[in-house]
């Protein structure tokens, strides 16, 4: 069977990699169907279209939402939607603007504890539009406050640590009908690497039409446990490397982590389906 990769970053968001450097390793690797899954942002998927025809991969538009609401901090992939419709090119200007004002309020705070770093410390780690948190974590470690920037993210910017900030609201529930009305499928991004339960059955209820069964970081009986679920609840499978770059805090190699056959049969039919 042919092999996928259907979870990566680029330098659009909080990736290492350009798109053009990816389709060159994803076609080394013989990956012949990948999605970019860029945080609130599809500028991959466009600039990566041409290098991907001439190595003769199949692209697909891909996108991973960040949300937060009453369902916890989830992500929630989103595939073969219209990346030009308008409410989703509305909403990724609007994250865009959203994640500079929120980086500005974490970065205050952090100032309350003695850290000194500024937005532009932040931006020069950011060679796209879309700033997160990681790269405030690797401001932190240009500043010699942290060794690392795992240590500096898991330390001082996620839920109930000193520089939390929430997020602007916008929900799971959002996500998956701002994917639907764009034409798209909405997927639950890797299960089993949040550290809080994940209410899954009430994401059912918001029309989520798939789960993301593999992926580096799931054990081999979290992937069974998903793949029950999917298959009970008449869901589809995906699955991917979440590829960051190979210095990064995800360097799993593009192409790494591979669908079971009956899910890459669904993928390539619906790719087919879809030209």
């Amino acid at each position: 069977m042919p092999k996928t990769e259907l979870h990566v970053h680029s330098t659009f968001s909080d990736g290492h990699l350009t798109p053009e450097e990816i389709i060159k390793e994803a076609a080394k690797q013989e990956c012949q169907l990948v999605a970019f899954t860029d945080h609130d942002e599809v500028g991959a998927y466009k600039q990566a279209l041409a290098p991907a025809q001439q190595a003769g991969i199949r692209l697909i538009p891909g996108i991973e939402l960040n949300t937060d609401g009453a369902d916890g901090e989830l992500h929630i992939l989103g595939f073969f939607f219209d990346p030009d419709h308008p409410d989703m090119t509305a909403h990724i200007a609007w994250r865009k603007d959203e994640r500079r004002s929120w980086a500005q309020k974490i970065i205050d705070q952090l100032k309350a504890f003695n850290y000194e770093i500024t937005l532009d410390d932040a931006m020069q780690h950011a060679p796209g539009d879309i700033l997160v948190r990681t790269h405030i974590a690797e401001a932190l470690v240009e500043k010699n406050y942290f060794s690392t920037a795992h240590d500096a993210y898991h330390r001082m910017l996620v839920k109930g640590t000193p520089g939390f900030v929430p997020r602007a609201p916008f929900s799971a529930r959002d996500a998956i009908k701002l994917i639907h009305i764009s034409g798209g499928e909405a997927y639950l991004a890797h299960p089993g690497a949040y550290r809080f339960p994940v209410d899954a059955e009430r994401l059912l209820t918001y029309g989520l039409d798939g789960v993301e069964v593999y992926h580096s970081k799931h054990t081999e009986e979290t992937e069974r446990y998903w793949r029950a679920f999917v298959t009970e609840h008449d869901l589809f499978a995906s699955g991917g490397s979440d590829h960051h770059g190979p210095d990064s805090r995800n360097p799993y190699p593009i192409g790494s982590v591979q669908l079971d056959d009956q899910s890459k049969r669904h993928w390539l039919n619906r790719v087919d389906a879809s030209l």
